[in-house]
């Protein structure tokens, strides 16, 4: 009986022959991310084709996602019902969901996607609630530095030095992921650095990219995201919604929401420092951001796009690689992402900041955090500088990240010209990029 083996092999032979889109390349996946999607899959076939719901995890792996259920779950779990509806919710939660319903989600995707959106639309429930309360004078956020700028350009490094300082306060990652919380503070540590563990354990690649922890000065994404989602397993999609329109929604709902929620924490440990913000997500709505924080300081970190960019769709390749079954078009992510924010960079060209340069930041941060302070009017106490050439000292490299424009179908040439507006700028400020 040879004729099974010769059916297997020219079967085997044309699907190696087959026609592939260059830029289309399967998933990375760990083991254990693999391992666990093949334990999930008999319960997402039970609940699509069965219509039987596993225990536990059954709600959370039905497909396609409702945002009507989602919220119905969001007021179950919380026995709130005051959603404060605006002009950017629900629209944007919609436009989000209905792009996740056109992927090809793993059950882990399916999980990931449920798991984020529950908790941000739980959590928007629980603001409105609370801010239905007057606001305390003593708690409400003054001039606040704001540091922003293109993904990868060491925001995350500035605003970690910032967080050093201990005027300063910055928001932890685990107050962001759930800013109400009455769980002892141990507890809320504990939680939440299971949680980021088990997804460094997933997909081991993504700490070549940012630094997890429940204790880590992090950025305003998940705040701002209790009026629009822009979260791991979504924003990809809404950078490619506001691409296809050719528009950017207002986020001023948004930033409002935000700034109650740092009156809540300020009040919670009952201190009203000096807040230290990051976010590369500002860039494009800073006249939104400013309208809430008018005294901010703004700290513009600049590099070249031709490296913060691949660096950047590597980034969002990751986040794909977290919950989609592939392929990835990386063509499309090069495309959407060199669109979106160039026009974010053009949308932000007059506002009134500092600007840092990368190369001098990794070169001298010590000497950029003074300049920051002082275009601030501020002063580094010598605690702040003892502190930052402690840090400093005994920081570790991570591993590092590859990237290259070509994978991303990316010339440099054509970058550098979408970006020349911006170039242009930079360059009568002083600033090279």
């Amino acid at each position: 009986m040879w004729w099974p083996y010769a059916v297997a092999a020219a079967a085997a032979a044309a699907y190696a022959m087959r026609p592939r889109h260059k830029y289309k390349v399967p998933v990375r996946q760990s083991w254990t991310l693999r391992a666990l999607n093949a334990l999930l899959w008999p319960s997402c076939l039970l609940q699509d084709y069965g219509g039987i719901s596993v225990p536990r995890v059954g709600k959370m792996l039905r497909w396609p996602l409702s945002l009507p259920r989602l919220m119905a779950e969001a007021e179950r779990r919380t026995k709130l019902s005051d959603w404060a509806r605006d002009e950017s919710f629900p629209g944007l939660y919609e436009v989000a969901v209905a792009r996740l319903n056109e992927t090809r989600p793993t059950p882990v995707g399916r999980l990931i996607a449920f798991d984020y959106l529950m908790r941000r639309l739980m959590t928007r429930l629980q603001v409105i609630e609370r801010s239905q309360r007057k606001p305390d004078p003593q708690y409400i956020p003054r001039a606040p530095i704001v540091v922003m700028g293109l993904p990868r350009t060491g925001t995350t490094f500035l605003h970690r030095l910032l967080a050093l300082d201990p005027d300063n306060r910055c928001p932890e990652t685990h107050e962001l992921l759930d800013p109400l919380s009455k769980r002892p503070l141990h507890k809320r540590i504990k939680y939440w650095d299971s949680k980021l563990n088990l997804m460094k354990r997933l997909v081991p690649h993504l700490e070549q990219i940012h630094d997890l922890g429940a204790r880590e000065a992090e950025e305003c994404l998940l705040a701002l995201s209790v009026d629009v989602p822009l979260l791991p397993p979504t924003f990809r999609h809404l950078v490619r919604h506001c691409v296809a329109s050719g528009t950017f929604p207002s986020l001023q709902r948004a930033y409002s929401l935000y700034r109650r929620q740092l009156e809540f924490l300020a009040a919670e440990k009952g201190e009203n420092k000096r807040w230290a913000l990051k976010c590369p997500a500002h860039l494009p709505y800073v006249s939104d951001l400013l309208k809430e924080f008018p005294d901010a300081r703004i700290v513009w970190t600049h590099r070249d796009p031709r490296e913060s960019i691949p660096s950047l769709c590597s980034m969002f390749r990751t986040f794909a690689d977290m919950g989609e079954r592939g392929p990835i078009d990386l063509e499309a992510i090069g495309r959407e992402q060199v669109s979106f924010w160039g026009a974010a960079c053009d949308r932000a060209l007059n506002v009134e900041c500092c600007d840092v340069a990368y190369a001098d930041l990794v070169k001298d941060p010590v000497a950029v955090v003074k300049r920051v302070y002082a275009a601030c009017d501020l002063t580094v106490s010598p605690q702040f500088e003892r502190a930052l050439e402690s840090h400093l000292a005994t920081r570790t490299r991570s591993v590092r990240h590859s990237y290259s424009l070509g994978e991303y179908g990316l010339d440099g040439d054509a970058v550098r010209a979408r970006f020349s507006g911006y170039a242009e700028a930079m360059r009568s400020r002083g600033v090279v990029v």
